[in-house]
């Protein structure tokens, strides 16, 4: 992955004396649902600190880019980084990125219910057996989080008992939702998109061995309407603050 660098737009916008009137405009910033909480959790202090109005517009991995293929603007997009090869290709992203979070897949139950065992994967196999009925994203809804639990599902031979019982949602949001309403007795998505949600309890990131390898990354938009701003707020992602927003929201950040 090319590293994207603060040097360039920064350093052009202090050139031409324009640093801080340049941020002080309105900034768009594009993300999969996955990194939604950190992002806005940064943006509020980015707005804070720089008077900066940062729109964050939100949406499952395959909505980022139909949205951008579709011609909406974006002056920073964060996607999974087999998406953002596709943005690039179509010219929509700048070709420089940076690796940002890696999302881990999480269970949950309603709160105030019996934690069940997700310590070993054939734990995590009867915990799915056995649940009455278990929340995921429909993988027809564009996210990874769906198609990568109904691969887990085909890996551990259970695809039809499971559907028999599913509860299907179009985000991770959506099925924290479920499962915190009693929809659903055990929700499986990002744990990122669980832990929002007060009225369910994360029972924890699910084994490493059948744990997700997907990286969100980062471009500026190749129509970026406020380059210098967008480039400041990735350094402020990247950076203690954005960091601490990163592991509280169930990601794991990637050093570079």
């Amino acid at each position: 992955m090319k590293k994207c660098t603060l040097v360039t737009a920064v350093a052009v916008a202090a050139g031409l004396g324009m640093s801080a009137p340049a941020l002080a405009q309105h900034l768009k910033v594009m993300t999969g649902a996955g990194m939604t909480a950190s992002v806005r959790q940064v943006a509020a202090a980015f707005q804070k600190q720089t008077g900066t109005k940062v729109v964050v517009v939100s949406d499952t991995t395959g909505g980022v880019q139909k949205r951008l293929e579709g011609g909406e603007k974006a002056d920073l997009v964060l996607a999974t980084s087999a998406a953002m090869e596709t943005l690039v290709r179509e010219k929509l992203v700048a070709p420089e990125r940076t690796d940002i979070a890696k999302v881990m897949a999480g269970l949950a139950v309603k709160k105030g219910a019996v934690e069940p065992d997700i310590s070993t994967t054939p734990a995590v196999r009867q915990t799915l057996l056995t649940a009455k009925s278990v929340a995921y994203v429909d993988p027809a809804a564009g996210g990874i989080a769906g198609p990568y639990f109904l691969g887990l599902l085909r890996q551990m031979g259970i695809t039809d008992q499971v559907n028999a019982k599913a509860v299907l949602r179009k985000t991770g949001g959506d099925v924290a939702a479920a499962v915190a309403v009693g929809e659903a007795e055990i929700g499986v998505t990002l744990a990122s998109e669980l832990l929002p949600n007060p009225g369910v309890m994360l029972v924890g990131a699910l084994p490493s061995d059948i744990q997700m390898d997907t990286v969100y990354t980062a471009a500026l938009g190749s129509s970026a309407a406020n380059p210098a701003a967008a480039e400041k707020f990735l350094a402020e992602l990247r950076g203690p603050g954005g960091q601490i927003a990163i592991r509280e929201s169930g990601l794991v950040f990637v050093a570079q």
